[in-house]
């Protein structure tokens, strides 16, 4: 049984007697975007940390595995920009100030919050391996058992990873919910 959502039953009260955007609705949609400008500030700010912490380790060091280091940090920020950037195109803001885009920018959100998710997923798993065995060949390991019950390792691999695997399902789990309300509301509305 799906449970209501009294904040989208609103909205579509709201959008049947009138025509001007409901303010619940341009609030979230506002507030929405204010996430995003975070979201890039914070990119910004890993980018810079990582990338930037990265090339001037190898600048410095001049050991090849951490060049090597260097261009795969490098290359999953590319990756993660290209993602991120075609993630948000066209979702920063509504096409209209109608309830309809206010509405369909919501969707677009949603379906993309889904998407980023999966493609979150799939980039921690290979930079995760990544990192392991980069480590595992930069520190010598002799003994994989011995390597994989250290301390760090440990807390990101057999910690971290349920507890970010946890939180993602969590927030993909509240999109599908978030995205059915509003693809109930945007048919409910079409056939009135």
């Amino acid at each position: 049984m799906q449970e209501p959502d009294v904040e989208i039953e609103g909205w579509r009260r709201q959008w049947l007697s009138q025509e001007t955007v409901p303010a619940d609705l341009r609030t979230k949609v506002e507030s929405g975007t204010r996430s995003m400008r975070r979201n890039v500030a914070s990119e910004i700010v890993v980018s810079v940390v990582m990338g930037g912490g990265s090339l001037g380790w190898a600048i410095v060091s001049r050991h090849a595995e951490v060049v090597v280091l260097a261009i795969a940090v490098w290359l999953f920020i590319a990756i993660a920009w290209t993602v991120s950037t075609l993630l948000s195109r066209g979702a920063w803001q509504p096409a209209t100030a109608t309830t309809t885009a206010f509405l369909e920018i919501s969707i677009l959100r949603c379906e993309r919050g889904l998407q980023s998710i999966s493609i979150q997923a799939v980039l921690y798993v290979i930079a995760l391996a990544f990192d392991l065995v980069w480590l595992y060949d930069y520190r010598a390991e002799v003994d994989l058992w011995t390597f994989l019950t250290r301390p760090a390792v440990i807390a990101i691999a057999w910690v971290g990873t349920p507890i970010l695997a946890a939180l993602a399902w969590w927030y993909r789990h509240r999109l599908r919910r978030e995205l059915r309300n509003l693809l109930t509301l945007r048919s409910e509305l079409g056939d009135s």
